[in-house]
C-alpha cells in the first residue's frame, strides 16, 4: 500500500488529516508549556514525558508489523487487513519523529539519547527508502523486463534457452548429415567462447553486458557471417539480450527486497536502545 501514485492518496487522506491534527494540538501543547518556562520542555516536563510516551507506544506498534507477518492468520481479521495495517505503520510511523523531538526538546542530550537519535533517523529514513522502493522499482521492472519471471527460474529458463540454441548449432554443422552452413563454425567459436558463459551467469563479459556494446559486437559478427547463417546470430542477440533483462530484474529485486535487512535490526537495536532510555529515565523521576 503505497502513499504516492495515481489514486492513492485519496485513500490516505484519512490518516494524512488524523496526523496533521495530532501532531497541530501537541504543537500547540508544547507552545503553550514553552511559554511559561525559559526554555524547551524536555522529557521531564509533563507535555515532554506525554509525548515521550506517545512515540513509545507508536514504535511498540511499529514493532508489531513482524509478528503479523510471521502469522497469516493476523491478515484476515477485519482491523488487522493488511491495507489498514500498512497505512497505520506508514503514518503513525511518520508522526512519531516530530512528536520523538518534541519529547526531546530540540536537544539531543547525553551519548544514549544521541545514539537513539540517530538510530531512530536511520530507521525512518530506511522506511521511507523502502516506501519509494516499491513505488518505483516495480514500474521500472515493468519498463525494463518485459520477459520477467520469478529470481529462482532464472537460470534454469536460461538453461534451457541455452541448450535448445545448441541443438540448432549441432544440426546446422550438420551433425546430422546435413550440410554445413557457411560461416556457422564462427558462430559457433563465439558462442562458445563468449557467450554461452555469459548465458549459464558462469561469468560477464564487457562486450556483452551492455546494451550498446554487446550491439556493437553483434554487428560486426553479423557483417563477418554469410547470409546463410546470420539467423543464428540473430538468435544468439535475442538470448543475450534477455540474459541482460534478467539481470537488470536481480539488480532492481535486490533494491526492491534487501532495504529491509538494514530497517529490520536497526529496528529491533531502536527498541533495545528506547527501553533502556525510559529505564534511565526513571530513574531520575
Amino acid at each position: 500500500m503505497l502513499v504516492v501514485g495515481r489514486g492513492q492518496f485519496a485513500a490516505h487522506f484519512r490518516w494524512f488529516l488524523g496526523c496533521v491534527a495530532v501532531l497541530a494540538a501537541s504543537v500547540a501543547w508544547y507552545w503553550m508549556a514553552a511559554r511559561e518556562s525559559d526554555r524547551w520542555p524536555g522529557g521531564g516536563s509533563q507535555v515532554g514525558l506525554s509525548l515521550g510516551v506517545a512515540s513509545a507506544l507508536m514504535i511498540a506498534f511499529e514493532m508489531l508489523i513482524w509478528p503479523r507477518k510471521r502469522f497469516p492468520k493476523l491478515r484476515t481479521m477485519p482491523l488487522l487487513r493488511t491495507q489498514h495495517w500498512m497505512k497505520a505503520h506508514i503514518w503513525l510511523g511518520l508522526l512519531c519523529v516530530p512528536l520523538a523531538v518534541l519529547h526531546a526538546g530540540f536537544r539531543l542530550g547525553g551519548t544514549l539519547t544521541t545514539t537513539l537519535s540517530a538510530v531512530f533517523a536511520v530507521v525512518i529514513a530506511s522506511g521511507i527508502w523502502g516506501l519509494l522502493a516499491q513505488h518505483i522499482i516495480p514500474r521500472r521492472l515493468l519498463a525494463l523486463v518485459p520477459d520477467e519471471v520469478p529470481a529462482t527460474e532464472i537460470e534454469r529458463v536460461m538453461a534451457v534457452h541455452t541448450l535448445e540454441f545448441e541443438r540448432k548449432l549441432v544440426i546446422d554443422r550438420g551433425k546430422f548429415g546435413g550440410p554445413e552452413l557457411p560461416g556457422i563454425a564462427a558462430v559457433a567459436e563465439f558462442f562458445e567462447a563468449d557467450a554461452r558463459p555469459y548465458l549459464l551467469g558462469e561469468r560477464v563479459p564487457q562486450s556483452l553486458a551492455t546494451a550498446d556494446r554487446a550491439a556493437d559486437v553483434f554487428e560486426g559478427l553479423l557483417a563477418s557471417t554469410p547470409a546463410a547463417s546470420r539467423p543464428r546470430v540473430d538468435d544468439l542477440r535475442e538470448l543475450c539480450a534477455l540474459r541482460r533483462q534478467f539481470d537488470t530484474q536481480l539488480r532492481l529485486q535486490t533494491w526492491l527486497h534487501n532495504w529491509v535487512w538494514v530497517h529490520l535490526p536497526l529496528s529491533l537495536t531502536l527498541v533495545g536502545l528506547l527501553v533502556l532510555h525510559i529505564y534511565t529515565a526513571l530513574r531520575y523521576l
